[in-house]
């Protein structure tokens, strides 16, 4: 299998390092209410079917050839991820949450993360008793 996956990411039952345990994550109470905001759904599915439609006008122009062609599939492109950006505005009134909502693995906007990453150990050195010492940081440390 590591062929394929890294071992940090195999669960150890499995024989990986990945230490992890599956465990459901119930519903919170009002999760999907903006699926019952009927109103709003249906102003944003009208203003979608405006981009669809240029959508669907741009690709045909750029299927015949019209214009330039390197313009026109810019604009499509354009278009394109105008239409991707929109459906997560549309998506609250539309898809109910789920688990992996609940996680964490879909995110707001449609980004989705795998794997949370850890936040960083604070770096630390060996003062001369040998007792560790965290380093103390600030903004200012930042490039």
């Amino acid at each position: 299998m590591e062929a394929f996956v890294p071992a940090s990411r195999i669960i150890t039952e499995l024989d990986g390092s990945e230490d992890w345990a599956y465990s459901y994550v119930e519903p919170v109470p009002g999760e999907n209410d903006k699926m019952k905001d009927i109103e709003t759904r249906d102003r944003l599915l009208k203003a979608r079917e405006a981009i669809v439609d240029d959508f669907e006008r741009t690709t045909l122009d750029w299927i015949h050839g019209e214009g330039d062609v390197a313009s026109v599939k810019k604009t499509r492109h354009d278009i394109a991820e105008k239409l991707k950006v929109d459906y997560w505005g549309l998506d609250p009134y539309i898809r109910a949450r789920s688990y992996y909502d609940r996680v964490g693995m879909i995110n707001p906007g449609g980004k989705l993360e795998f794997y949370k990453e850890k936040p960083a150990e604070p770096l630390v050195t060996a003062p001369a008793n040998g007792a560790p010492k965290a380093v103390e940081t600030s903004a200012d440390d930042l490039d």
